[in-house]
C-alpha cells in the first residue's frame, strides 16, 4: 500500500506538531530549573553572610537622596543590612556622578553581599576598624538607576 501525498503531508505536519511542543516543553523546565537554581543560590549567599552595618550618605547633592534610599533598603526588606546611619556627606562636598562604596573594615562576604544586592561595582578601602559600620555607601547622580 502506498501513501498518498495527503497523507503522508498530515503525518509530517503531526510529527511536526510533536517535535515543536517537545521542545517547548523541554525549554519551559530548562527556564524553571534555572531561575529556582540563581535563586537558590542568592539564599544560600546571603545565609552565609552576617549583617552588614552601612551608612548611607549623600555625594550628590540631591536633598533626601540619602534617606530616599535607607527608606528602599528598609520596605523592599533587603535582608542581612542594618542602616546605621544616613545624611550628607561631610563638607556638603556633592561631586559624586556614579555611587561607591567604602569598605571600612575588611570582610570580603559582606562586600560581595553589598556589592550584588545594589549593584555598585565601584568601591574604595578606607580601613578603620574603630569605626561602627562596615562600608558606606557614597551616593552619586546615578542613585536613581541603582535604587529604583
Amino acid at each position: 500500500m502506498t501513501l498518498t501525498k495527503n497523507k503522508l503531508s498530515y503525518r509530517l505536519k503531526r510529527l511536526l506538531l510533536i517535535v515543536f511542543a517537545t521542545i517547548i516543553i523541554a525549554l519551559m523546565i530548562w527556564f524553571i530549573l534555572f531561575f529556582n537554581k540563581e535563586s537558590e543560590n542568592k539564599e544560600k549567599f546571603s545565609a552565609d553572610v552576617p549583617i552588614v552595618k552601612i551608612s548611607i550618605l549623600n555625594g550628590c547633592g540631591i536633598e533626601g537622596a540619602a534617606a530616599e534610599v535607607k527608606n528602599y533598603l528598609i520596605n523592599n526588606n533587603i535582608n542581612k543590612i542594618d542602616v546605621i546611619s544616613w545624611g550628607n556627606i561631610e563638607r556638603d562636598m556633592f561631586i559624586y556622578g556614579k555611587s561607591i562604596i567604602v569598605v571600612k573594615k575588611r570582610n570580603k562576604k559582606k562586600l560581595e553581599y553589598l556589592m550584588q544586592i545594589t549593584g555598585i561595582n565601584r568601591r574604595i578601602f578606607a580601613v578603620d576598624e574603630d569605626i561602627i559600620e562596615d562600608m558606606q555607601i557614597i551616593l552619586g547622580r546615578d542613585y536613581k538607576t541603582i535604587f529604583n
